[in-house]
């Protein structure tokens, strides 16, 4: 939302409802029709797969700028994924039948949205680079990283059992890795939650796949986007 004129966002305004989110609450369902979109300003979610008939798999993690209802924008209405709120937050809702009707009307919001899908498109590539080329301490670094750009303050309240769901792995491989970077300093752990402790040495543990993914997302949603009088969150 922050990437868009102040003058678009006045005429999409009538639409949007501010709602909070809560932990384990659930935004859609896999395989239903998607009631709303969510324009995420604080928390964090989660784009679920099943695997199996019981386990899921983390497909994507979703925070401040990040935009809840890619099927609602590419004509569809159901997704085989569930979105859940890991981390509290808010965000700007709005209903699916309203969202359909002020894309046809709203050239720039429906740019917008569009080269947004196109990043998470090369982030989702990137990822499969990155889960089969790096090792696990790279990878965990490099989601921490994103959760922690995406949540206000350096705590994260995330168990080891979320993040090894996550990146595909054990929760013991995990436990072991985060241990290591919490001996060198880089984070704190406590029940429950995650301390990031030092923010710069957590990226000189990460993959290069971060600082790509990082680069690509501000220059498909802001860079060619963003031009005064925006606001100044894609600065």
């Amino acid at each position: 939302m922050n990437a868009l004129p102040v003058e678009v966002l006045e005429e999409l305004q009538p639409y949007l409802e501010r709602v909070v989110l809560k932990r384990r609450q659930v935004l859609h369902e896999r395989n239903l029709p998607i009631a709303h979109a969510y324009f995420i300003e604080k928390g964090l979610a989660s784009l679920l797969a099943r695997v199996g008939d019981q386990s899921t798999l983390e497909v994507g993690t979703l925070g401040h700028m990040d935009f809840v209802g890619v099927p609602l924008v590419l004509g569809t209405a159901r997704t085989p994924y569930r979105c859940v709120v890991q981390v509290p937050g808010e965000a700007l809702r709005i209903r699916a039948e309203d969202l359909r009707r002020v894309l046809s009307g709203i050239p720039t919001l429906n740019q917008l949205l569009l080269r947004y899908i196109q990043a998470t498109t090369v982030q989702s590539t990137q990822l499969v680079v990155c889960n089969t080329r790096h090792t696990l301490k790279q990878r965990l670094a490099r989601w921490l990283l994103f959760a922690h750009d995406r949540v206000d303050g350096n705590e994260l309240p995330l168990t080891h059992q979320f993040l090894g769901r996550a990146l595909g792995v054990r929760r013991a491989g995990v436990t072991t890795a985060m241990g290591r970077m919490e001996e060198t300093g880089l984070l704190h752990r406590g029940r429950g939650r995650i301390v990031i402790l030092d923010r710069a040495g957590l990226e000189e543990e990460a993959c290069d796949c971060y600082r790509t993914l990082r680069a690509e997302h501000g220059r498909i949603v802001c860079d060619e986007i963003a031009a005064p009088p925006l606001y100044a969150a894609c600065q």
